[in-house]
């Protein structure tokens, strides 16, 4: 394993973007090759119909390692956003009861809710961020003897604030809600283990911290809740025996495969696989320990300059990504002015948004500094 090897991109530009698209692993893309030049080229000759059954096996083994659970608590899907639709119709918050989110995560952590809501009567509640950070206290008071479901994300994409999911577990649990986490912005860079924190679902990407290809969206279902949850998003995969192609019969799996349901560019899967067995090798702790680092020696970096800061840096609330804005540059132009020097970053809501990952190095944090501090200078005019 070499770093400089695995991900060769990092030796022309200055990657710090990971919260967005991150960089993938060698072994991933030759993974997602492959399987597309086979079916180019030799069409069903080797992914025959057991292939085809048994295509998300790999994947789904080393996600459940990754998180603590087992194979069969896990889904494969084509994106996150599948899976939070498919659960919001599936729980099915009644009329009369709160769905408690927040009004800065992710709209895909959101948006499925709020349709379901329309529908059923229940009512949107979204605690409300001052400065695009969330008080913890305040979401956990929010969650009270109204409320059916707690949708949050792990980490917020905006600013990088990290919650602790144990205590807004049993939170959730004292009244009975279900609680799901989208952890896009964490699996990969955050440790987690489902065998510690009582989920009911859990989803993630796989193009971010994960370092896979889009293209996938994993989910765990807690085992308490697989057998009492119809799909809201159904299809030929969800059955127990998926070539059991009778147009009357539907049967779901007993367990997490009845949230799988279409064909998908299988080989994304096969991919992610590859990148999580990476990441595992390496250690998600390691991993946090060396982004955290990164982190901190671009806080210090750019304590002296004109830079007001978004993200929280209690160390209970940190994670791998550092948002924050020029008080008289506007952030887009800050992400412009980078790009021309090679140095990716991303523009989100009001700033720019840093998010190493484990292929970048102090030198990088270093050039970022560097940089910014010309920008500065440079004042309004960039």
């Amino acid at each position: 394993m070499s770093i400089d090897t695995d991900f060769p991109a990092t030796a022309k530009l200055t990657y710090l973007n990971a919260a967005n698209v991150a960089l993938m692993p060698r072994s991933a893309s030759d993974t997602v090759e492959a399987w597309q030049r086979d079916i180019a080229e030799n069409g069903s000759l080797n992914f025959d119909e057991v292939a085809e059954d048994l295509v998300f096996d790999e994947v789904r083994g080393a996600f459940a390692r990754f998180i603590g659970a087992t194979s069969t608590d896990v889904a494969v899907a084509s994106s996150a956003s599948e899976f939070v639709s498919s659960i919001a119709w599936a729980v099915m918050p009644k009329a009369g009861t709160r769905i408690v989110t927040t009004d800065i995560v992710f709209p895909s952590t959101s948006y499925p809710w709020a349709r379901v809501a329309r529908h059923t009567g229940a009512e949107m509640h979204y605690v409300a961020s001052t400065d695009d950070v969330v008080d913890e206290d305040q979401l956990i008071a929010a969650i009270d003897d109204r409320t059916s479901v707690v949708s949050i994300s792990h980490v917020e994409y905006s600013t990088g604030q990290r919650f602790d999911l144990k205590r807004i577990s049993d939170a959730a649990a004292r009244v009975g809600a279900f609680f799901l986490v989208d952890a896009s912005q964490s699996l990969g860079a955050v440790p987690l283990d489902v065998s510690e924190v009582a989920i009911d679902a859990l989803v993630t990407t796989s193009y971010k911290w994960l370092c896979g290809p889009f293209g996938v969206g994993l989910a765990y279902i807690s085992p308490r809740r697989q057998q009492t949850l119809d799909p809201g998003i159904t299809g030929w995969r969800f059955h127990s025996e998926i070539y059991n192609l009778q147009a009357q019969r539907c049967v779901y799996h007993n367990d997490a495969r009845r949230f799988e349901f279409s064909t998908m560019a299988y080989g994304c899967a096969a991919a992610l696989a590859k990148s999580i067995d990476y990441l595992q090798e390496i250690g998600v702790s390691n991993i946090m320990r060396r982004n955290l680092a990164l982190a901190d020696q671009l806080v210090k970096g750019i304590s002296d300059l004109d830079i007001h800061l978004a993200t929280p840096l209690a160390p209970e609330a940190r994670s791998s990504i550092v948002s924050g804005k020029f008080r008289h540059i506007e952030s887009k132009s800050v992400v412009r002015k980078l790009v021309e020097k090679q140095i990716f970053v991303s523009p989100r809501r009001d700033y720019f948004r840093v998010s190493p990952h484990l292929y970048n190095t102090p030198r990088d944090i270093d050039r970022l500094v560097e940089e910014l501090a010309v920008i500065g200078k440079a004042g309004p005019r960039v």
